[in-house]
């Protein structure tokens, strides 16, 4: 049964180095359709830090049917609700902040997977299944083969508890958030610098033992592409703020010198 357009997950499985972005401040439904216009695999909707509540996500996830790049979102805490509406809107996958045990782990997988593995409700004919009529035998398995679970590790305590973590089935994803983690583990939050480096590399690591996908949230492009061989598989490049206020700026920088109106 094919109803959905999850390449995503197979992809990185391969192999494939994936690239997009963090969004939490645009609420345009083109945003999908701009993001496929420039080639980005991924857009990572961010309800942790971002303003967008069931109604918005319902919005901006609606731009995103049909296209290639897929959206992620970035569930504000783990709770039930919490992965059920953004799953119930088509979500190719989740991404959950603060992950520091394989309890919460479980959880994790528990609210997003549908029986027998989890306990995810059934509710079908909705914008998950493209509103199509669907047998729950054929189509609860393949939900819970598509959908792609990634986990923040950003915290000292994550890395003290990195391999219970990753050894949970249905963890897919490793995503490992500089700027956080730098904070708890009182380091800098440059991936060149030893201590940041060192954390980076015994996370891909784990990801290599355990199968699982690296994954980043950098806007230093050079180290992130130097860092694929060790297994980094998915690079977040740059937020959509960032993008507008780098892009601003490089605009107004070159027309500092033009003539003004008197």
């Amino acid at each position: 049964m094919t109803i959905s357009n999850a390449w995503m997950k197979p992809a990185l499985k391969s192999g494939a180095v994936l690239r997009g972005l963090m969004v939490s401040e645009m609420k345009t439904p083109f945003l999908g359709a701009l993001l496929d216009s420039i080639g980005m695999d991924f857009a990572i909707l961010d309800q942790e830090h971002g303003s967008y509540g069931p109604d918005m996500l319902a919005s901006l996830m609606a731009g995103f049917r049909n296209g290639r790049c897929q959206p992620i979102v970035r569930v504000p805490e783990i709770r039930r609700d919490a992965f059920l509406t953004p799953l119930e809107l088509g979500a190719s996958g989740v991404l959950v902040p603060r992950v520091e045990t394989a309890v919460q782990a479980r959880a994790i997988v528990d609210f997003c997977h549908y029986p027998p593995s989890g306990s995810r409700g059934v509710s079908m004919s909705r914008a998950h299944t493209r509103f199509s009529r669907v047998t729950a035998t054929e189509y609860l398995p393949q939900a819970n083969a598509e959908i792609l679970i990634g986990v923040q590790i950003e915290t000292a305590a994550a890395l003290d508890a990195l391999d219970d973590i990753l050894s949970v089935d249905g963890i897919d994803m490793a995503f490992i958030g500089p700027s956080d983690l730098s904070v708890s583990c009182g380091i800098s939050p440059k991936l060149t610098s030893p201590e940041m480096a060192a954390h980076v590399d015994a996370i891909l690591a784990a990801c290599k033992r355990h199968g699982k996908i690296g994954a980043l949230q950098t806007t230093d492009w050079e180290t992130a592409l130097s860092l694929v061989p060790k297994g980094l598989n998915l690079i977040s490049a740059t937020t959509d703020l960032a993008a507008l206020q780098y892009g601003m700026t490089a605009a107004l920088t070159a027309l500092e010198t033009a003539p003004r109106a008197d």
